[in-house]
């Protein structure tokens, strides 16, 4: 799915210079934790009685935090990439049930034996892999017999108004960027489905949304994005003149082009899935 390999080194950094200030700017990726998890909760997915449960990519802990209230579980492993994430959750250990664990490892590759976890959760996470649908066959095995798996990932029309803008406005200076220019791309729910049928997964089920943000400004959101670890890790610039030439034109056709009510938006799809083993 993926042309150019995520900068996994990179993308660690990123979100660990982040992590300071990651809950108090996140807060559409807390809302999507919480959604998934009330989400879950109604299709009956959580109740599991001393679940062993596996987290991938559990950053500062807004799923973590979610799912251990919910589930009480009898043991809880959230890895993340990147240690400042990981840090920063665990000063929320106490508040937390006591079998959860943290540990840094790439969610990509799981090391664990087969049928080693009830539930495997992620928010947010998965548009960062490289090979996803190897990962789900991964996940697959890692699930016991009957086992869950519940996720929320962004889907192809994230930032649809920034890349629309930064395409405009390349095109205006005679520049062709690259894919890699606009992040790893991103699948559609029909790619994300059959990845989760050629894995084993069952019957899975499906929600898409569309959410908002709102800002002062482009130059505000632009701001935004990095401030959560969430800039492009395989951006490579251009010379410095015609960097801070597209970036003043990109800014200025967003400003014009995606404002509402004095704020510019911005979109997020957004795919909540989950299913089970046979």
């Amino acid at each position: 799915m993926i042309t150019e390999r995520v900068n996994k080194k990179i993308l660690a950094i990123h979100f660990s210079k982040s992590a300071a200030n990651y809950d108090r700017c996140a807060l559409l990726q807390k809302e999507i934790a919480f959604q998934l998890v009330e989400w879950a909760d109604q299709e009956d997915i959580l109740s599991l009685e001393g679940a062993r449960v596996l987290e991938i990519g559990c950053g500062t802990g807004f799923l973590t935090g979610f799912l251990a209230e919910k589930l009480k579980p009898a043991s809880y492993l959230a890895i993340d990439l990147a240690q400042g994430m990981l840090e920063t959750a665990r000063s929320k250990l106490d508040r937390w049930s006591s079998g959860v664990r943290l540990f840094q490892a790439d969610g990509e590759y799981l090391p664990f034996s087969p049928g080693s976890f009830d539930l495997v959760a992620s928010s947010t996470t998965f548009q960062w892999f490289n090979a996803l649908e190897e990962s789900l066959v991964g996940i697959y095995r890692a699930l016991r017999p009957g086992g869950r798996l519940l996720f929320a990932t962004l889907g192809r029309d994230t930032f649809r108004e920034l890349k629309e803008a930064y395409r405009t406005s390349a095109g205006q200076m005679g520049i062709k960027l690259t894919p890699s220019r606009y992040g790893p791309p991103l699948p559609g729910p029909h790619e994300l489905t059959d990845f989760l049928l050629s894995a084993g997964f069952k019957k899975p089920v499906l929600k898409r949304q569309i959410k908002y943000e709102f800002f002062s400004s482009a130059r505000e959101y632009m701001q935004s994005i990095k401030n959560r670890g969430f800039n492009n890790p395989n951006y490579r610039p251009m010379n410095f003149q015609v960097e801070r030439n597209l970036l003043r034109k990109t800014i200025d056709y967003y400003d014009k082009r995606f404002r509402v009510d004095g704020r510019v938006y911005a979109s997020y799809e957004v795919f909540f899935f989950q299913s089970r083993l046979p």
